[in-house]
This record gives C-alpha cells, sequence and structure tokens, in this order.
C-alpha cells in the first residue's frame, strides 16, 4: 500500500464504534438543516420588521413637517404681499386621528410635535400672535404680520 492509503487507515473509526443508524444520521441532518432555514427566516423577518419600522418613523417626521409647511407658507405669503393683507386659513385638528401641537415661540419659530417628532422652522422677522389648529386668521398691516390678533 502506499503511504498515503496507510496514513488514512489511522484514522479510519470502524462504524461498530457509533450506535447511529442511518436513519438517525438522515433526523439528525434534518434538524440541522431545519435549524438553519429557522434562522435565516428569523434574519429576513428582523430586518424586514426593522425597515417597515425606520419607513414609518419618516413618514411622522413628514407629517410633522408638512403642517410646519402649511403654516409657514400662509406667513410666507403674507410677508411678500402689501399691507392691508388678510386671510383665513386651516389647520387639521389631527392628523389621521392623531393629535399633533403647533406653536409659535418669542415669534421667532414654528413648531410642530407630532408623535414624538418636532420640526422647527425659523420665522421671518416683524411676526407676531399664535397659531392654533383649526381655524386661523393671518393679516399683514405696516409691516408686521399678525396671526390670530
Amino acid at each position: 500500500m502506499s503511504q498515503t492509503l496507510k496514513n488514512h487507515k489511522r484514522f479510519f473509526v470502524p462504524r461498530k464504534f457509533f450506535k447511529f443508524s442511518r436513519e438517525s444520521q438522515s433526523a439528525t441532518e434534518f434538524i440541522v438543516l431545519a435549524s438553519f432555514m429557522l434562522l435565516v427566516i428569523l434574519a429576513f423577518v428582523a430586518v424586514t420588521s426593522s425597515k417597515l419600522l425606520d419607513a414609518k418613523e419618516e413618514a411622522n417626521k413628514k407629517i410633522a413637517e408638512d403642517i410646519a409647511a402649511i403654516a409657514y407658507k400662509e406667513i410666507e405669503t403674507a410677508k411678500l404681499v402689501k399691507d392691508g393683507y388678510t386671510r383665513n386659513f386651516l389647520l387639521p385638528a389631527a392628523v389621521n386621528g392623531v393629535p399633533y401641537s403647533i406653536n409659535i415661540t418669542d415669534n421667532v419659530e414654528l413648531s410642530v410635535s407630532y408623535l414624538g417628532y418636532e420640526y422647527l422652522k425659523f420665522l421671518p422677522s416683524n411676526v407676531t400672535g399664535k397659531i392654533f389648529k383649526g381655524s386661523n386668521k393671518i393679516t399683514k398691516n405696516n409691516g408686521v404680520i399678525n396671526l390670530n390678533s
């Protein structure tokens, strides 16, 4: 016999030392394969649910931004027109059945909070008043933009 076969025989363990039958080997292989497939499926579900959660969070941030954009657009319009401008506009009471808050802080920034996300937008100078959900009245007199005042 060649040297390679002699070395190979040294590592050969006769089948009589194993208590496994061919059926139990198949069952063991099936369990290992099934466990691996379960791990792959769980990883797929985890990644998919993470992506869905991220998409939902982005949608909530976008909603807060959109609400602020409605009010800011009205303020920008009043800024561009002549004195004597008056307009009534509506802000929704809730979005998708979920309440939000909208405020003007120190006549400098417009803030919208929706589902834990806050969006801030800095206002142009000469803006005074408060903004509410529902009906709002915006006017411009002597270069000053007044909200609900």
